[in-house]
C-alpha cells in the first residue's frame, strides 16, 4: 500500500537537499562577476543556456544514475576532483581578470556551460546528490509501486524547483549588480575568486578521501 507521507517527506528532503546543494545565490553572485561587461541581450543568453544545459545535466544524471559511473570507470571522488580543477581555473581567471578588450572578445558560450552549469548550478554535488536520491526513491520502487513513483517525482521536484530558483536569481541579477555598483562589483569579483578557489580545493579534498580507502588497498595488495 502507497506510503504517502513517506513519499512527500521524500520530497521534500529531495527539494531541500538539491537547492541546498546547488545554491542559486552563490551561483548568482559569480554570475554578477563574470558577466559586467556584457550587454542585457548576451546576459540572457547566458542565462537561458547555463539553464538548459544544467536541467540535460541533472536529468540524464537522475535517469541514468550510478550507471555512468559504472560504464566509464570513475569514481564519484575522481568526478569531484574534475569539478575542483574546473572551479580552480575559474578562481584564478576571476582573481587575474582580463581587460575589457578581451572580455569583449569571450562567446556567452564560454560561460554558460564552464562554470555556470558545471560546476556551479548542475556541479558534482548537486549531481551526486541526484544520483544518491534517485538510487534511493529506486528502493522504494521494489518495496511499492506507486510510493517509489512518487519518490522519483519527489527528485524530478527537487531539479525543477532548483532550475526555477536559479533562474530567478541570475534573471534579477541586473538589479543587485546596480545596487553593488562599479566598486562594489569589484569587491564581489575577489571575494568570490577566493571563496571559489577555497570550494575547488575542498572539492580537491573531498575527492581525495573518496578515492583514498580504495587506493591504499590498492597499494597494500601489490
Amino acid at each position: 500500500m502507497a506510503d504517502y507521507a513517506q513519499a512527500l517527506a521524500f520530497g521534500i528532503g529531495a527539494i531541500t537537499a538539491i537547492v541546498v546543494i546547488s545554491n542559486p545565490l552563490s551561483t548568482s553572485a559569480i554570475f554578477i562577476a563574470l558577466t559586467e561587461r556584457m550587454s542585457r541581450r548576451q546576459k540572457q543568453e547566458v542565462i537561458k543556456k547555463s539553464l538548459t544545459y544544467s536541467i540535460g545535466i541533472l536529468i540524464l544524471f537522475a535517469v541514468s544514475g550510478l550507471l555512468l559511473f559504472k560504464v566509464f570507470g570513475f569514481s564519484i571522488g575522481a568526478f569531484r576532483i574534475a569539478g575542483g580543477v574546473l572551479l580552480f581555473t575559474t578562481a584564478v581567471g576571476m582573481l587575474n581578470p582580463k581587460t575589457s578588450q578581451e572580455e569583449a572578445s569571450d562567446a556567452p558560450d564560454n560561460i554558460a556551460l564552464i562554470p555556470l552549469a558545471i560546476p556551479f548550478i548542475a556541479g558534482p554535488g548537486t549531481i551526486v546528490t541526484v544520483v544518491v536520491l534517485m538510487s534511493e526513491a529506486e528502493t522504494k520502487l521494489t518495496q511499492d509501486l506507486v510510493t517509489g513513483i512518487l519518490c522519483i517525482l519527489g527528485v524530478f521536484a527537487g531539479i525543477a524547483v532548483c532550475i526555477g530558483i536559479s533562474y530567478a536569481m541570475l534573471a534579477k541579477s541586473d538589479f543587485i549588480d546596480s545596487v553593488l555598483k562599479e566598486g562594489g562589483r569589484r569587491v564581489v569579483t575577489t571575494l568570490m575568486g577566493l571563496i571559489v578557489m577555497a570550494i575547488a580545493i575542498q572539492f580537491f579534498i573531498n575527492g581525495i578521501m573518496d578515492i583514498l580507502p580504495d587506493f591504499m588497498a590498492t597499494v597494500s595488495g601489490m
